[in-house]
């Protein structure tokens, strides 16, 4: 019910024009970032109301790391009117023995959620976009799409932004393939904001169906602001590409393949390094998922959630299988 639901209102999404919405903007790149401007930047070009909050200091690759420690103090800076930055207070340091981090990509969504706008609570929180695409394996580690996941755990439709790297350029001219990025950083938000445009009056729609069968017809009704059922969003990855060179758009899933492989490896001094590998030729399977199909020079588009529960099949075969255990 809820897939014709989608298709019904996705059609008649081509026609319509979405509202305003209150979005929360965050990143992991750091708030200064020139990725988190540009989507800023259209954002509000596109008629939104946006409250900037990102890390004070760049937290690339630190994943779902968040303040762990009952009482740490965390800085807010207000760079601007509807902007912040949250990071660690002046003269921080670890805890001994102990690995940590304060302002991460997490805090900030819930220093946004939680404090800034607990009286305005955002409809959406966008999340970039990111230097350098978050496909495949990277997405476990990624500061963007976990910031994403962490708003959709509080109940809060999100959407990830990232532009990728032309890894074979930037091998050979860092220089080059870092600024091929980011020219490809202001497409990447038009971009973005076209899908957000186009998944918010898909909701919109749904929200007057809803309101118009007085919450009965439930499919409509489970329809978020973004025209996805519950609170999920999506993972938007683009091409270091001028926009007349992008091939196209691509809805695929997460893959377990992607062009970005590290591993452990021992050198001769006995020191093991985490170091950069050829990856495996991919599988046919793998072609179809995200990682590859960015390679094409394609955008690519991927629905994902911040439920980690397995599916209800799934659960109720892991209690058949393990029912009777005793502690």
């Amino acid at each position: 019910m809820l897939l014709r639901a989608g298709i019904g209102l996705a059609a008649l999404g081509l026609s319509l024009q979405a509202s305003a919405l209150n979005i929360l903007l965050t990143n992991d790149d750091g708030c200064r970032a020139p990725g988190i401007d540009a989507v800023y930047q259209a954002l509000l070009a596109a008629g939104h109301q946006v409250t900037l909050v990102g890390p004070q200091n760049d937290s690339s690759g630190i994943g779902a790391a968040s303040v762990v420690v009952p009482g740490q103090a965390v800085a807010i800076t207000q760079l601007a009117q509807d902007k912040y930055c949250v990071g660690p207070p002046p003269g921080y340091t670890p805890p001994a023995g102990k690995t940590s981090a304060i302002g991460t990509p997490v805090d900030a969504v819930n220093v946004g959620l939680d404090l800034l706008l607990k009286d305005n609570r955002p409809d959406l929180v966008v999340s970039g976009t990111n230097f350098g695409d978050n496909v495949g394996p990277l997405t476990q580690m990624s500061g963007t799409v976990n910031a994403a996941v962490r708003a959709m755990f509080k109940g809060v439709p999100a959407v990830a932004i990232s532009t990728a790297i032309d890894l074979q350029l930037i091998a050979q001219n860092p220089a080059a393939g870092a600024q091929k990025t980011l020219n490809a950083m202001d497409d990447t938000a038009r971009f973005a904001v076209r899908v957000i445009d186009r998944a918010a009056a898909v909701g919109a729609q749904a929200r007057k169906l809803c309101a118009k069968s007085r919450g009965k017809a439930k499919p409509h009704c489970e329809i978020n602001v973004i025209g996805l059922p519950g609170v999920t969003g999506l993972n938007i990855n683009y091409p270091a590409l001028e926009s007349g060179e992008v091939k196209g758009v691509a809805f695929a899933p997460i893959s377990d393949w992607g062009n970005v492989v590290f591993a452990p490896q021992q050198g001769a001094d006995g020191v093991v390094r985490m170091n950069l590998v050829a990856p495996p030729a991919p599988t046919a399977l793998q072609k179809q998922g995200d990682a590859y199909q960015l390679s094409l020079g394609k955008a690519v588009i991927t629905p994902i959630d911040g439920n980690y529960t397995a599916s209800p099949l799934v659960q109720a075969q892991a209690k058949l299988m393990l029912n009777g255990l005793k502690p």
